[in-house]
């Protein structure tokens, strides 16, 4: 019967640490400048994207494209901005 309570409680352990999910400081913290969306969401899991602009600089600039994607459990929020398709800025809440 013993084994059986240690058994329960092994398995409800791991269930309680796999719910916690990937949105924490440690994946927060390795997020950096000049990673590509695909490289986040491998550490991060798929975010949703909350808005998004594309602005023709003319023959000068070029074109340039940005998009915000979060990430939340509960409260636990990671806002990462994408410039061109690349890290340009993370911001976290509750974490």
């Amino acid at each position: 019967m013993k084994s059986l309570i240690k058994s329960f409680f092994l398995v409800f352990t791991l269930f309680l640490v796999s719910c916690s999910g990937k949105i924490n400081k440690d994946n927060y913290d390795k997020i950096s400048n000049g990673m590509s969306v695909s490289q986040v969401e491998s550490i991060l899991g798929e975010g949703e994207s909350q808005a998004s602009s594309n602005v023709d600089l003319g023959e000068y600039g070029g074109n340039v494209s940005s998009e915000v994607i979060t990430w939340q459990k509960g409260s636990n929020v990671i806002s990462i901005t994408f410039s061109n398709g690349t890290v340009m800025a993370k911001a976290q809440s509750g974490l």
